[in-house]
């Protein structure tokens, strides 16, 4: 990841708010809501359906980026696939935003349109970015009238439009001047549904490289507590705890944005799985692998190894398989509610998860119904969701490349 150091004797205003300083060593803590808590009366059965379409649609469109041929647009991330936001403030006086926290992708950006929440004019520390700044040499970014650093993010069929410019950020409290945002006035398609995003990812538009703090860790409570707030921390303040597990990040060496894991094996009860080695693998031309991203609710997997875990946990559930839910793989519970379902176990290199029962199977069809919080995809990539991290410290240390997980009470942090 880039990092920018701060020259101090220069003759722009703009161009010194773009190089101030940045807190290599600052701790913030962000409170973190499931993005379902806005929508209070939906039922659990509808909360399912709309998780399981945005997972799919989010695994569609990442695996789109991972082409060679589209690796210039390699920050793009479908809006509708976020599930938690996190609350902060922007400018002078400070107003308050709630973004979409996505590690999937780079961009900080925020609606700066009439009638939004956030108006860059009425904000003594706004800037916009000039077109020679670093920040303005990202493949999301351009300067065709030679002054005006512009961007331009695809996000499915949706699209979000603006200037690129500095602005002073408030994480609890704490301020943070000079972070490179989109100040958006255009968005199209699903971009609607939400007015601001804090990208998580590993390029240099992101709020983590921005800060150049090396780490930052969030803890994700269940999704059926979605008004619990939970915390993002970054700097000193994502430490894992002593008894944490810890799994070395995988390069991809034709994308920074995504966040790889090697995924070695999967147990199911006691049977460790026959699935092919290659089947959580980089290829060379960059497809492939296992990506942990905050941004989609459910895991997939590559259909090869979803297939292999399919059928043992239907031998080991005992249960007769319902369809026409809104899982891949479901089962009509006893009529007292009881059975035994296998244990899950991933296994990756240097941590094997093994994950509480409420971190895979789901109550579906009104309670009748138990399914497998896990999906099948196609053979390009898989994807460990967001239900998968619940209940989960998890430290995304970058500086030293791994990743650390240990069970915890989100709320408790």
């Amino acid at each position: 990841m880039s990092r920018f150091l701060p020259l101090l004797v220069l003759l722009s205003p703009a161009a010194l708010l773009f190089l101030l300083p940045r807190c290599t060593s600052l701790p913030l803590r962000i409170n973190l809501t499931h993005i379902d808590s806005k929508s209070p009366n939906l039922s659990m059965d509808d909360r399912n359906l709309r998780a399981v379409k945005r997972s799919k649609i989010r695994m569609e469109f990442i695996s789109s980026t991972l082409s060679t041929s589209s690796v210039d647009v390699s920050t793009t991330v479908h809006f509708a696939n976020d599930e938690y936001t996190a609350d902060f403030a922007i400018g002078t006086p400070p107003v308050s935003v709630t973004a979409i926290l996505d590690t999937g992708s780079d961009l900080i950006w925020t609606k700066c349109e009439t009638g939004s929440s956030y108006n860059p004019s009425a904000s003594s520390t706004y800037s916009s970015l000039p077109c020679g700044s670093n920040f303005c040499q990202d493949s999301i970014t351009s300067c065709s009238d030679g002054s005006t650093c512009s961007f331009h993010v695809p996000y499915g069929s949706a699209t979000v439009d603006g200037t690129m410019a500095t602005e002073t950020f408030s994480f609890g409290g704490t301020d943070v001047p000079g972070l490179a945002f989109g100040c958006s006035n255009s968005e199209m398609g699903s971009a609607t549904m939400f007015s601001s995003l804090l990208g998580m990812g590993g390029g240099q538009l992101s709020l983590i490289s921005q800060l150049g703090s090396g780490k930052f860790s969030y803890c994700l409570t269940t999704h059926d507590q979605s008004a619990i707030t939970s915390p993002l921390l970054l700097g000193s303040l994502a430490t894992p705890d002593p008894s944490a597990q810890s799994s070395p990040l995988v390069q991809n060496p034709n994308i920074p944005t995504y966040y790889y894991l090697s995924l070695q094996g999967i147990t199911v009860g006691s049977t460790l799985l026959s699935i092919p080695s290659s089947a959580f693998a980089i290829s060379s031309d960059g497809r492939g692998g296992l990506i942990i991203d905050s941004g989609t609710s459910f895991t997939i997997l590559v259909a090869s190894a979803y297939d292999v875990l399919s059928q043992e946990f239907q031998s080991q559930m005992g249960l007769p398989v319902v369809t026409g839910q809104n899982f891949d793989l479901c089962f009509s519970t006893p009529s007292d509610g009881s059975f035994q379902p296998p244990k899950l176990i991933f296994h990756f290199e240097g941590a094997d998860i093994d994950l509480p029962e409420n971190n895979y199977l789901v109550r579906d069809g009104g309670g009748s119904v138990v399914c497998l919080a896990i999906l099948q995809g196609s053979e390009d990539l898989s994807l460990f969701g967001n239900f998968q991290q619940q209940n989960m410290h998890i430290v995304y240390d970058v500086q030293e490349g791994k990743i650390s997980f240990a069970p915890a009470q989100c709320e408790n942090l």
